[in-house]
């Protein structure tokens, strides 16, 4: 990580840390804008809401703000769709020097921090008044909508990872059904058998077809990791575990894979999603979020599955987007925002037609979701996700975690080497931090 980076995220912990205690309330920029989007002329609320669905799900989330607007005459919204790559440092600034959004997208990985600092309104009155409750959503996405009991976040979807399959590879290999259609792999040895079918090196060459391919180097760790115990930090939070049996078993199986089995080819100067598209791979973990680049790309032959069970345990990596409001609105304006929220979450069957699972219990065995056939496939695995630890120092982890697992995956660092460095380094981050 550069210099650079390291002093923009130690200036974000510190507006946020200053916005809470009011420290800022006069900058050299003129004072402090008060929260909320204010009034139009004909007196309508006017409710500001930001996300990062630039992507086709912003075409989703576009319609469903304007239905709202249909229904709900007297409150005029205004999205702003801010790139995820600026997102959080313009939410921090608009938090910290005022002009913060009355609703914003938060992942459920950095709502700790925000929340931490006192950023961000609890919901606790707003959700008892509205009548949801805990049994309405998925018990892992609504319980992450929580930081130290209190809850700042409405559960909108689960993102997962998933395995994704080349059906015209697959059958051309034999690997079917008694139908003769393509059969995803459940177990360890099924995965390794039909990567092995599927990777062809002619005469011994540099293979032309892998059978997979690591798509995200830090995703599919995750979950290779859950399937044996494992996960970044300790239980406690307070103390790193990357180099924890759990966690070094499942990156010595992702090395297998490339080094030992010969299935996979070195996260390096290969571009595996794309290969992917292109049929040079045959098998990939990703999450939901890129199903849009599949099916747009006519008549690509793909299926979707649950990940295999690589290990003793089933488990798969997942994030959730909840929509917060900033500490500090006023009353009416803290209830048109949870109108809108309220209003986004009772329709998050319609948000997961791109490319997402409803965070809401009831709506994942309903015709209506099942037909979507990669995210019900993807939502068999939601008794059973695994999501990133909660921790206010989430950011900083991953800036040690993730070149431990590249070093192994490049095979430039064993496992046990990789691991134990990147303990070292997040301990001395708890320890300044915590």
């Amino acid at each position: 990580m550069s210099p650079r980076k390291i002093g923009r995220r130690a200036a974000c912990r510190y507006l946020l840390s200053a916005a809470a205690g009011g420290a800022l309330a006069l900058s050299g920029c003129g004072g402090k804008t008060p929260m909320g989007g204010g009034y139009a002329p004909d007196g309508r609320i006017i409710v500001n809401y930001w996300n990062g669905f630039t992507g086709p799900d912003g075409h989703t989330m576009q319609a469903m703000v304007r239905q709202f607007q249909v229904e709900n005459r007297d409150v005029v919204v205004q999205e702003q769709i801010i790139p995820w790559g600026t997102y959080y440092d313009k939410l921090t600034l608009s938090l910290a020097y005022g002009g913060a959004p009355d609703v914003f997208i938060m992942q459920v990985f950095r709502l700790p921090e925000y929340a931490s600092f006192g950023a961000v309104r609890p919901l606790t009155d707003l959700v008892a008044q509205s009548g949801l409750k805990a049994g309405d959503f998925a018990a892992s996405a609504w319980s992450r909508a929580f930081y130290q009991g209190t809850q700042y976040g409405l559960p909108l979807d689960i993102f997962l990872v998933g395995l994704y399959y080349n059906t015209r590879l697959f059958e051309e290999a034999g690997i079917v059904d008694a139908d003769g259609k393509a059969k995803p792999p459940t177990t360890w040895a099924e995965f390794l058998e039909a990567a092995r079918k599927l990777t062809k090196a002619p005469h011994g060459d540099q293979p032309k077809q892998w059978g997979f391919a690591i798509q995200d180097n830090h995703i599919n760790w995750c979950t290779f990791a859950a399937q044996y115990g494992g996960a970044a930090l300790a239980a406690d939070g307070q103390h790193g575990a990357m180099s924890s049996p759990a966690n070094v078993a499942a990156l010595w199986q992702m090395w297998d894979l490339i080094y030992k089995y010969k299935v996979a080819p070195k996260p390096e100067g290969v571009d595996a999603w794309l290969a992917f598209r292109q049929g040079r791979v045959a098998m990939e973990m990703a999450g939901l979020f890129m199903l849009h680049s599949l099916q747009d790309q006519a008549g690509f032959p793909f299926a979707g599955a649950p990940v295999p069970q690589f290990g003793p345990h089933r488990a798969a990596w997942a994030g959730t987007n909840v929509l917060c409001q900033p500490r500090g609105l006023s009353p009416d304006h803290a209830r048109a925002a949870w109108r809108l929220m309220r209003f986004l979450s009772d329709h998050s069957l319609t948000w997961a037609s791109a490319g997402m699972a409803p965070a809401r219990a009831n709506l994942v065995n309903t015709p209506a979701f099942q037909a979507l056939t990669v995210q019900a496939q993807f939502a068999r695995q939601i008794p059973y996700i695994c999501y990133e630890p909660a921790t206010p120092q989430y950011t900083g982890l991953t800036a040690f975690t993730d070149p431990a697992i590249e070093a192994v995956l490049l095979d430039l660092q064993t496992p046990e080497d990789a691991t134990g460095e990147a303990d070292r380094r997040i301990n001395q981050l708890l320890n300044r931090t915590g």
